[in-house]
């Protein structure tokens, strides 16, 4: 008996351990929010799952959004709060929202409770949330994806009013459960997407489904 409680305890300590290296690793790198500069025209990214400094967007953005992926409300709480906090310091300004992967769900579930702001607009980039047409519905869609819970479980479109363009490549099974896994396991299919915000127009909306 004496030897199952001192397992259990180095395994709890264990666990510990990792989880502390893992929020460590999260947010030890989280990007700093940028003070604001009211330009016009403004953009907000955040990257998928073990993109904790949302790298894969930075570049092309005024604002990566940093959170611990394996927390996705850690993800949507600060989308939101970045967001809120741009717009109420420059509130002319037109903001972009871009999110790739599970970033892309989190924008999702974003624009869905907010369908009545304004001069803004979302980039979804594989997007697990998708709504099936054309192609099946995203990874959200699969039987006892719900045990993942809000904002990830589901798929829907529903943005009200709200520019949103989605694009999905017929080969990533991220957002079209129809491909399989060939596509995003060799042939690039997950990351085959244009990351730059600026490439996209201030009011596209629809599905390119490529």
């Amino acid at each position: 008996m004496k030897k199952v409680t001192t397992m259990r305890r180095a395994t709890a300590l264990f666990a510990a351990v990792l989880l502390a290296i893992l929020l460590s690793l999260s947010y030890g790198t989280t990007p700093k929010a940028v003070a604001d500069d009211c330009i016009g025209d403004w953009a907000i990214g955040i990257g998928g799952l073990g993109d904790n400094t949302s790298s894969v967007v930075a570049p092309y953005v005024d604002q990566p959004v940093g959170y611990n992926s394996l927390d996705p409300m850690s993800g949507l709480n600060e989308l939101d709060r970045l967001f809120w906090l741009h717009r109420n310091e420059c509130p002319g300004d037109h903001i972009r929202l871009i999110g790739h992967s599970e970033g892309a769900g989190i924008v999702h579930a974003w624009v869905t409770a907010h369908q009545d702001v304004d001069n803004a607009n979302a980039i979804l980039l594989s997007d697990p949330k998708r709504a099936p047409g054309p192609g099946w519905g995203g990874l959200s869609s699969t039987p006892g994806s719900g045990i993942v819970g809000y904002p990830l479980a589901g798929v829907d479109d529903w943005f009200g009013g709200f520019p949103v363009l989605t694009v999905c490549n017929h080969d990533d099974q991220i957002c079209d459960t129809s491909a399989g896994w060939q596509g995003y396991l060799f042939g690039g299919a997950h990351t085959r997407y244009d990351f730059n915000v600026w490439d996209y127009g201030d009011w596209d909306s629809g599905v390119w489904y490529r």
